[in-house]
């Protein structure tokens, strides 16, 4: 007992005994958080904070074996939004965006198409969120990322063909710090998470011009002032005749590929997290047809052929997934919609 009792008296005591109730203490409020927090709430102040704070930060993008450090400068204002994404490792590049215009600074050796803003991100890690009824929402307690207190919240599939995710939150402001994008076998197959993080009262100019010019970049913009297809007008030509249920058509329109002046048709499925998009477009004797699938981390790619017409589908969701919507993918969709109007 005597043994005993110096031993609790030592400095390693008195450390243990520390580091004891600083674990019992947590485990308290993780225990606390978990039973009064709805992670709904949290996911809605997630996207609020993401649209209405000021943000400044580096994030570390890790998928398929691959790792990139980027940062993003966000300024929300009554002027609206504004966001620059630069790369800090590799080749250099860069993304700006406000409430009507997206800018993109690419090597000139880079192939890209060129789309209509939908709003500003929520943050480096989502385009959107919603609240949707496929996924199963948890609290999984407190956390730590770039030096920041974070709630924990995961978001688990109800079905085989999509993604689970989990989601680390700022308790102090509810911006996203972390997201990893997890498989049906709990392994990640991607994550994007801050390395550092400001949130100033204001934003300078300076900081949302581009940094890149010169010889050897190209520039790409795309503005509401000018007039694309309407949605309409490409509508009855492609159906997707299978996505997997919760996800709706948020855009139907055609596109100029850069360097083609043939128009790529192009629809977009989302259930709010995750999105699949399908590209249609004729191919000359000369290209090369994209057959079969391919993925890289979690973006999932499958391609086939429909006479003289590509085919792809591309999203973040199961390889299996793409490859059913891409089969699926039929021409003459007004005409069969017509007849089904007349049965």
């Amino acid at each position: 007992m005597r043994s005993q009792t110096a031993r609790s008296n030592s400095p390693y005591g008195r450390s243990v005994g520390c580091l004891a109730a600083l674990w019992i203490a947590l485990s308290t409020v993780t225990a606390h958080a978990q039973q009064s927090e709805d992670p709904r709430v949290w996911l809605d102040r997630m996207v609020q904070a993401a649209q209405t704070l000021n943000y400044d930060g580096t994030f570390v993008y890790q998928s398929g074996g691959n790792t990139e450090s980027m940062r993003i400068i966000h300024r929300s204002d009554a002027n609206g939004q504004r966001e620059r994404l630069l790369s800090l490792s590799g080749v250099a590049r860069e993304v700006l965006r406000d409430n009507r215009r997206v800018t993109c600074i690419l090597p000139d050796d880079g192939s890209v198409m060129v789309g209509k803003t939908r709003g500003v991100n929520t943050g480096p890690l989502f385009s959107g969120v919603a609240i949707p009824d496929n996924y199963d929402l948890r609290m999984h307690g407190l956390d730590r990322v770039a030096g920041r207190m974070a709630e924990r919240l995961e978001l688990a599939p109800r079905d085989i063909y999509r993604y689970g995710y989990r989601l680390w939150l700022d308790r102090a402001s509810g911006l996203l710090l972390r997201n990893d994008v997890v498989d049906a076998n709990q392994l990640t197959r991607e994550s994007v998470a801050y390395t550092s993080l400001s949130l100033p009262a204001e934003i300078p100019d300076s900081l949302l011009e581009p940094g890149i010019s010169g010889v050897g970049f190209k520039r790409l913009s795309w503005d509401e002032s000018d007039v694309p297809p309407t949605a309409a007008e490409a509508a009855g030509d492609w159906l997707a005749q299978w996505v997997p249920d919760g996800f709706q058509l948020h855009e139907h329109v055609r596109q100029l590929r850069t360097g083609s002046d043939v128009p790529v048709e192009h629809m977009v499925f989302s259930d709010g997290l995750a999105s699949v998009s399908i590209f249609i477009e004729r191919l000359n004797a000369s290209s090369m047809p994209l057959n079969g699938p391919s993925s890289v981390g979690a973006i999932s790619a499958f391609g086939r052929m429909l006479g003289e017409y590509q085919i792809t589908v591309v999203g973040e969701v199961p390889a299996a997934t793409v490859e059913r919507v891409g089969q699926g993918v039929q021409r003459g969709s007004a005409e069969r919609a017509a007849n089904s109007d007349n049965k």
